[in-house]
């Protein structure tokens, strides 16, 4: 063995074998750990992590050993929470001591996304960051932006039409025009940036580091966040592979980050551009010149960015599937948008009126059955805890698994099923709201939620005003999501089309212009 590897095993050994000798003396003079599988010596539940779609183990997991689950690996204690109220005894109501992220060594590291929201610690940087957000997506400043996100999705309507009318489609585009559609609105929003069309490299360059960072971040995907010294080995060591997908991975990251904002920075200095976040951000730094400041405003106007470019997708071809799988529920929905709307496309004020509950309950149901974020990010406990006369270690890497929450048998009755009904106010079985859950738990709830519903919703809406979405003949969709952070169903194939003539002559009227409706001043939303 080369010296060099040597020093390396050994240092790693010594690394290893150290922390479980502290950690199993720790354990007996605290109490017992939460149960879990039987670890191996050493290794702990190395062999018993999933490689992949690990929410499905973690809900196994929940119903042989309960809620709370403690699993180690090589000394890295991990707690898989399965129910709602573990998540808010601990995540909400001790929040101050959960709220940390584990240091991920491959994507937060040794890519750089620790200098997100996502992976950012809980620190006075997190506070400033989350602070810039909350001025524009709480749920009153979240509303500048209806107009907005009507007008893109009117645009969409008008693609996906042109797309149905081409022989042999099967929507296979169907998931590059959804993308379109987010990625539009959140870089308006964030840059003031329309993108040039559909295969826009700005776009691109946003999902290529959203699904990197999906792949990076996945529990257990890489031994190097287990064992963190790793992280020291040279790219051309052996099994050092992951050296250089990081380094791939972390040129597209900065490119992500840089570009955009670097554009918004050269229209500060012109007195040029749009109102969008950044822009009204770096703009007022202009006066104070603290390097830390911009630094941060980049990295939020990032994190924002590539929060809504991605996840509003998996949630909108969500919808498309559902339709899809259950043309029962698609009809019931078309009932009510009839019979509210007369030769008009919905808007949000439809929503905040409550005037189509059927649509408001659709989207409730498209979130709990196909979770975006089926396990979210990690939690980590920065001291000691003691929760059911467990202790659970300084240093545990908290994991909620939301979708396991949100297919409880006992919370969501027959909850494979596609069933808005369930939270219809009318129906006596009425269930929980599954907001609370899906969108993460305590200060890490996901920040630009808000903005996330309204575009979701408005899509459902006028989608299912004017399509009709059907399986290809003799083709039966199958409900498989892919892996990752971030969960996106698998392409499958589907019909779209006019569902009346009122609504082709609706769709015909729609224009595809390039004229952006930016967002306000920052005198109006407060920035």
């Amino acid at each position: 063995m080369h010296p060099v590897a040597q020093v390396l095993a050994l240092a790693l050994a010594t690394y290893i074998l150290g922390g479980l000798v502290l950690k199993v003396i720790a354990s007996r003079k605290n109490g017992p750990l939460p149960p879990g599988p039987k670890p191996l010596f050493l290794v702990g539940n190395v062999v018993d992590l999933p490689k992949s779609h690990d929410w499905f183990t973690f809900e196994k997991w929940g119903k042989q050993y309960g809620d709370v689950v403690h699993v180690s690996a090589l000394g890295q204690p991990i707690i898989v929470l399965n129910s709602h109220r573990a998540c808010l005894d601990l995540l909400e109501k001790k929040s101050s001591i959960y709220s940390d992220r584990p240091r991920l060594p491959m994507g937060g590291d040794l890519i750089g996304w620790k200098n997100a929201m996502a992976l950012c610690p809980y620190t006075d940087r997190f506070r400033s960051m989350r602070k810039y957000l909350g001025q524009i997506t709480g749920p009153r400043n979240a509303k500048q932006f209806w107009e907005l996100e009507e007008q893109e999705t009117k645009r969409f309507l008008r693609i996906i039409y042109d797309d149905s009318l081409k022989s042999g489609s099967k929507g296979e585009m169907l998931p590059h025009r959804i993308r379109g559609l987010a990625g539009s609105i959140i870089s308006i929003i964030s840059y003031g940036y329309r993108p040039l069309s559909d295969n826009d490299p700005v776009i691109g360059l946003a999902d290529k580091a959203i699904r990197q960072f999906s792949l990076a971040t996945a529990p257990g995907a890489w031994l190097v966040d287990v064992l963190p010294a790793m992280k020291h080995i040279p790219a051309w060591f052996p099994f050092a592979s992951f050296q250089r997908t990081a380094a791939n991975h972390r040129e597209t990251l900065e490119s992500m980050v840089n570009i955009p904002y670097n554009t918004v920075k050269e229209q500060v200095a012109t007195a040029s551009g749009h109102h969008s976040f950044a822009h009204d951000l770096a703009q007022r730094n202009e006066t104070d010149k603290s390097q830390d400041d911009g630094h941060i405003i980049k990295w939020t106007a990032a994190s924002l960015y590539s929060g809504g470019a991605d996840t509003t997708v998996s949630a909108i071809y969500s919808l498309f599937l559902a339709m899809t799988l259950y043309p029962e529920i698609q009809k019931k929905a078309q009932a009510q948008l009839d019979a509210v709307l007369i030769d008009r496309l919905p808007t949000l004020r439809d929503r905040e009126e409550g005037s189509l509950p059927y649509i408001e309950a659709l989207v409730k149901e498209i979130l709990r059955w196909a979770p975006v974020g089926p396990t979210g990010i990690p939690h980590r406990l920065t001291q000691d805890d003691q929760y059911r006369g467990w202790h659970i270690p300084k240093g545990s890497l908290v994991i909620s698994n939301i979708w396991g929450i949100t297919h409880d048998e006992t919370i969501y009755p027959d909850a494979a099923h596609f069933k808005p009904e369930r939270f219809l106010d009318e129906e006596e079985s009425s269930q929980p709201d599954p907001r609370p859950i899906v969108f993460g738990y305590g200060r890490r709830v996901c920040p630009g939620q808000y903005i996330a519903e309204q575009s979701l919703w408005i899509a459902a809406a006028m989608i299912l005003s004017v399509f009709s979405i059907s399986p290809v003949p003799g083709e039966t969709p199958k409900f498989e999501y892919e892996s990752g952070t971030v969960s996106h169903p698998k392409p499958f194939s589907c019909l779209t089309a006019a569902r009346s003539s009122k609504a082709k002559a609706l769709l015909e009227s729609l224009e595809i212009n390039s004229e952006v409706i930016y967002m306000p001043s920052s005198r109006d939303n407060h920035i």
